[in-house]
This record gives C-alpha cells, sequence and structure tokens, in this order.
C-alpha cells in the first residue's frame, strides 16, 4: 500500500489546508523571484510544528510556479561542503538540469532550493555549515525556502537568518479543516468512513495533518469500512503531556494523587523535571511563605536525586518525585487563579547558549598555551583578558595572531565580541587576504626586478672581444 501522506498530497495552493495568511505571503514572494532576483529577501523560512503543511507548501510554489525542486532532507549530510556542492553552486550562479549538468537560468528555468529541518543542519562536526547557509542566502541566484521547526535555534546561530530571510509562520489548522480533507481521501480511496470516525481522527490528532492522514490509512488497511468503534479502540493519540500542562497541574491543585500523576505522564526524568518546578515557584505562588514550603519542597527532592547519583539507586526517584510534585503542591495555603506563562528553566537556556562559547573559549586556551609553553587553563586564566584587550584594540596584533595562531570565524568572533558572520569578523579575513595579495605581488616585482638586474651585471661582466683584421701574408704582425 502507498503512503497516503504522498499520494495525496496537495499539488498546489488550494489544497493546503488552513494557514491561508501564510500561503498569501509564500505567494508574494515567489512572485517576486518571477520578476528577477528579489532585491529583499531572496529566501523564505517556514515556520512550525511538525505536519502543518510547511513542505506541502513549498512543494506547491514549486508546482504553481513550474519551478524544478532540488531537496535538502534529513536523511542527508548537510554540512557545509553539502550545502555548497548540492545547493549552494546551482543556486548561486545558473541553474543545473536533472541529470546534474549545468545550464543558465533561460535554458533551465528557476530551480526551488528546498532545505527540510534547516535547523538541525548544523553540527559540532561542520561549524562551517553557518557560513555556507549566510552565503546561500546573501549570494542565491535561485528561490531558497528553509523550513524549521524550532526557528530561535536556527536564528541564534547566524544574524544572517533573521535579516536577509522572509520569515513566515504556519499554525495548527482546525479539527474541521483536517475532517474535510480526511473525507476526500475516504472518497477517493472508496473507504466508507462515518461522520464521527473522521471527526474523531481529526480532534485526536491535535492539529497534525501528517498523523491524521496515517491513522486513517492505519485504521482502514485491509477493509473498506470505518466507524467510531474503530478509532476509539485506538485510544489516545501516544503523545506525551507537554511539560507546560505539568507544571500547570502541579502548581494548581492540592490533590496529591493529581499531582504525582501529572509527573507520570510527562516521562521525563527528574533531573529534568525538578529545574522546571525550581524556575516556576516564583511566578506560579505570590505568597512568600508560600514559596518557602514550595522551595523547602524541591530541597528534599534534590537531596534523593543527590543520592540516586551517587549510589546508583534508582529506586529513590519515586521519593524525589513525590517531593516536587504533591510536596510543592501541598506548600500553597491558598487557590491561585489566572493566566501564568511557565518559564523553561533558565539554567538549562544559559548552558545551551554557553555550550558554543565554552568550546570556541578552550579552544582559543589550547592555541595560547601552545603559543606560550603553559597550560590551557594557565593560559585562560593569566593571558586571555590581555590578549583580548590587544586583539581589540592594536589592528596589527589582531591581524598577526589571528593568521599565526589560525584562528577561525568563531574564535575571531569570540575576541571581538561579535557574530561569527558579522562584518567585522569578516573584515579581518579580508585585510588579511589583501595583505597576502600584495605580498604575492610584490615579491612577483621583487623577482622580476632581480632578474632584470642579473640580466644587466652579466652583460656588465662579460670580456671585449676584440676581432682583429685577417693576416693577408706572413709579414703582416
Amino acid at each position: 500500500m502507498h503512503d497516503w501522506t504522498e499520494k495525496h498530497r496537495p499539488k498546489g495552493f488550494d489544497g493546503i489546508i488552513g494557514n491561508s495568511e501564510a500561503v498569501s505571503k509564500l505567494k508574494t514572494w515567489a512572485n517576486s523571484w518571477e520578476n528577477g532576483i528579489p532585491k529583499k529577501h531572496r529566501a523564505a523560512i517556514l515556520i512550525g510544528e511538525p505536519g502543518i503543511g510547511k513542505t506541502t507548501s513549498a512543494h506547491a510554489v514549486a508546482h504553481e510556479y513550474g519551478w524544478q525542486v532540488v531537496e535538502l532532507n534529513a536523511s542527508d549530510s548537510r554540512n557545509a561542503n553539502a550545502i555548497k556542492s548540492i545547493a549552494g553552486l546551482g543556486a548561486m550562479w545558473d541553474t543545473f538540469t536533472d541529470t546534474g549538468e549545468y545550464s543558465t537560468s533561460k535554458e533551465g528555468g528557476r530551480k526551488l532550493i528546498i532545505l527540510d529541518e534547516a535547523d538541525n543542519v548544523f553540527g559540532k562536526e561542520d561549524r562551517g555549515g553557518i557560513k555556507a547557509m549566510g552565503e546561500l542566502i546573501s549570494n542565491t541566484k535561485q528561490p531558497v525556502i528553509l523550513i524549521v521547526n524550532d526557528f530561535y535555534s536556527l536564528k541564534r546561530r547566524s544574524s544572517v537568518i533573521s535579516s536577509k530571510a522572509l520569515q513566515i509562520q504556519y499554525r495548527k489548522p482546525q479539527p474541521a479543516s483536517i475532517a474535510k480533507l480526511l473525507r476526500g481521501i475516504a472518497q477517493k480511496e472508496k473507504v466508507d468512513a462515518s461522520p464521527d470516525a473522521i471527526k474523531a481522527i481529526s480532534k485526536r490528532c491535535e492539529g497534525d495533518i501528517r498523523g491524521a492522514v496515517n491513522d486513517l490509512q492505519s485504521l482502514v488497511e485491509g477493509k473498506d469500512k470505518l466507524t467510531e468503534r474503530d478509532v476509539l479502540a485506538l485510544g489516545g493519540r501516544d503523545q506525551k503531556s507537554t511539560i507546560f500542562q505539568g507544571m500547570a497541574k502541579v502548581f494548581r491543585t492540592n490533590n496529591c494523587k493529581a499531582s504525582r500523576d501529572a509527573l507520570m505522564d510527562l516521562d521525563e526524568d527528574p533531573n529534568f523535571t525538578i529545574l522546571w518546578i525550581d524556575e516556576n515557584i516564583p511566578v506560579s505562588y505570590s505568597l512568600s511563605d508560600d514559596r518557602m514550603r514550595a522551595y523547602d519542597a524541591v530541597s528534599k527532592a534534590d537531596i534523593y536525586l543527590g543520592r540516586v547519583r551517587r549510589r546508583q539507586y534508582y529506586g529513590l526517584w519515586k521519593y524525589s518525585s513525590d517531593m516536587m510534585s504533591a510536596g510543592v503542591s501541598l506548600s500553597k495555603t491558598r487557590e491561585y487563579r489566572g493566566y501564568v506563562s511557565y518559564k523553561f528553566p533558565s539554567w538549562l537556556t544559559n548552558m545551551s547558549r554557553s555550550k558554543g562559547t565554552r568550546e570556541v573559549r578552550n579552544s582559543i586556551g589550547n592555541k595560547l598555551g601552545k603559543l606560550t609553553h603553559i597550560s590551557k587553563e594557565q593560559a585562560l586564566q593569566d593571558q586571555l583578558p590581555y590578549f583580548k584587550l590587544l586583539f581589540n584594540t592594536d589592528r596589527e596584533f589582531c591581524l598577526k595572531m589571528t593568521e599565526s595562531l589560525s584562528l577561525g570565524e568563531y574564535e575571531v568572533g569570540f575576541l571581538l565580541g561579535q557574530k561569527p558572520d558579522s562584518h567585522p569578523v569578516k573584515n579581518v579575513f579580508d585585510e588579511i587576504n589583501k595583505k597576502k595579495q600584495n605580498s604575492a605581488k610584490a615579491r612577483t616585482k621583487h623577482s622580476e626586478v632581480d632578474e632584470s638586474q642579473e640580466d644587466e651585471q652579466e652583460e656588465e661582466e662579460k670580456p671585449e672581444i676584440v676581432v682583429k683584421p685577417a693576416q693577408k701574408n706572413l709579414f703582416d704582425f
């Protein structure tokens, strides 16, 4: 049986469910390419949760405008080399045929470069992917669409992403819209699906169109009739309760069982959950005594977690979970109402943001240590502050150290306090390259002068040759 998500994927814009505003923006962007290369946004970013129509919309653009598609998805190697060789070269210059041969835009028409799951492109193994992506977005001569689930994780890696690409937000479609799509698919597949069954699938998918189509296909496989009982037999969709729902239950309820069940439904490591609860006590409880008792419960939970780590006895997890759930729930002396915006743990955010910075800092420390014959730790503690000051105030020092230590964009960006793809960082490498070119020219010119002087010297050193007239007889001397 064919995959129905692909078999019934809409070809054009008319088949896309909901997101009319997003589709309208995408059409406007595509129209700008029909009139030449856009001056502002050469790339578009489709942002939203999985399964809500982003990839379908990207392919709909290609179908509506007659553009051929070059796609990189999660199964491909998408480091800097892949972006440059597969997407970059064809997009920046002309286009290429389906067999991989390059041709001019007039001959081959537009090519739509689709980079799916672009927020997962850049890995630790190839930081150059960020630079390649920035160059692609800035210089492409063919339309580019990036598809992302988490736009923030992509945006914070490069300033080019937010400034030079059009951002289009996609939302979850309503159950009624999904039900309409499912009815159409059922009719095409000649399946007798009851309205209640279609409605149940549409609600169960929670806005995931792909998931709804997959559910329909799995339920009718091997039969031609579908009832609501068939759908209900599946039970709830295999999804975890979100962390936000869990926090709401813990902080709002006074029921121990309900609070414990809320954390059990999360199916998260207690070491992760305790950070969420610790972060959100101040925003959930306004009375200082309630906060004090809640933090006391969390501190006891943390003691149990510490014993788990030391003794490797995971039976203590349940005591920790009881303290951070029921213990926190029973800490309040009154009921708290009103909307609360639960926060992501700042500790995790700071550690995530600083991970790359720490790696770059350590890399600089290693290079400084080797240069000065000391340890990395001593170089970071004693030398880095002064090195960074000189790097920012003495241009010659900056250029010389960048070249002699083989510093990369990330390292120079760290020392200058700039993003790796910013203009100040690019200017450093441009100046170095310019100096190298000037030095090469000077050496070539000097070599030519030396050769000319050697030729002149050889001419001067040649002995004068006197040509005597031929002797006519024996008496000519």
